[in-house]
């Protein structure tokens, strides 16, 4: 995870959850060697690998881009001269510039920017039920009771799926024990990154969360028509449903994909359900494709086997002409066992 190299920078995403933007150091030697003066070093001395973030540089000093979830670069001869004292990284304005940033996740088809609530206030705010902002119009939420008697919040996204509504995500929230459960129609959606918080201590961490589980997409399992000829089959480890294969380990999100196509980044299934794909229902669908003449055409000998299993083969031949002989002449037959009995007592 980057660090920003700056003492007493608050921005460490190693224990922040909020992420910013963060620059590397100047190749040119005499700004290098500006920068190496003013900035207060954390650990190790300055070098061509550590980190600045954002909260060192005016905002004048970072370009603008026209793309609406473009990389944040540094102008050219950009110097740090923000909270570089202690006084400085706690003062009230710089806490309310780092409150009011914005949370940035990554997802595949891009950046997701959301807005993060001030820190400060949302701390003060006691978590209620009744408060939480919910991701989006699609979303709802019903407030109930479990079994252990914890106050639970259920939030559900609807979708239409052939005229008829479908809740497609779930997020179980208790208040009691602070925690979330995820669910993917229906189906419980395994640990998957940091940003996914199963566990949350105020308000802004928990509409966060609820925030990247509207944005993360949702696997789509194996839908390519030529393996529904397989359905037949029982595999211990996948099932096939509603014209979809899937992985019984599914991720159920789809938090990064390996992009070869840009279909991958709008298709793409989960990790689990790719290496179902490659290990077991591509490799079916190759042996049920192969016909006995390919089979026996795929299978090369040797000079030596090819001749050991010509002679095999004559030897059949005989002794069927053999036993179509004596089915023919039942003269034969009868000599033949005489023969067999001569040489019996013999």
């Amino acid at each position: 995870m980057p660090s920003c190299c700056v003492a007493y920078c608050q921005s460490d995403s190693r224990w922040n959850t909020s992420l910013v933007s963060f620059f590397g150091v100047p190749k040119d030697p005499s700004l290098f060697e500006e920068w190496k003066r003013v900035i207060p070093i954390k650990r190790k001395a300055l070098n061509p690998k550590s980190l600045v973030c954002q909260l060192h540089f005016q905002e004048q000093c970072i370009k603008k881009t026209n793309r609406k979830h473009g990389p944040r670069r540094l102008k050219t001869d950009s110097i740090p001269t923000l909270r570089l004292t202690p006084e400085s990284n706690h003062s009230h304005q710089d806490t309310e510039n780092q409150a009011s940033l914005s949370m940035v996740f990554s997802v595949p088809g891009g950046l997701i920017v959301l807005k993060q609530k001030n820190r400060s206030n949302d701390e003060n705010r006691s978590l209620c039920m009744d408060q939480l902002k919910l991701p989006g119009e699609s979303w709802q939420s019903v407030k109930q009771v479990n079994d252990q008697q914890h106050p639970v919040l259920i939030c559900y996204e609807t979708i239409i799926v052939s005229l008829e509504p479908v809740v497609r995500k779930t997020a179980l929230i208790n208040f009691e024990t602070k925690e979330i459960e995820y669910k993917v129609f229906q189906r419980k959606c395994p640990p998957l990154n940091t940003f996914l918080l199963t566990t949350f201590s105020s308000s802004a961490q928990l509409e966060s969360s609820l925030q990247y589980f509207d944005c993360v997409r949702t696997c789509p399992g194996i839908t390519d028509e030529k393996f529904h000829e397989l359905k037949e089959f029982i595999f211990p480890f996948e099932f096939f449903e509603k014209g979809t294969w899937r992985s019984d380990s599914c991720l159920q999100l789809v938090a990064a994909v390996k992009q070869k196509t840009e279909d991958d980044l709008l298709k793409s299934a989960c990790s689990k359900c790719n290496k179902m794909l490659r290990t077991t229902l591509q490799p079916h669908l190759d042996k049920t494709k192969q016909s006995p003449a390919n089979v026996f055409k795929n299978q090369y000998l040797s000079r030596e086997a090819l001749l050991a299993k010509l002679t095999d083969l004559q030897k059949q031949n005989r002794t069927l002409e053999l036993a179509l002989k004596l089915q023919e002449e039942p003269e034969m037959v009868m000599i033949h066992n005489l023969d067999i009995l001569k040489i019996l007592i013999l």
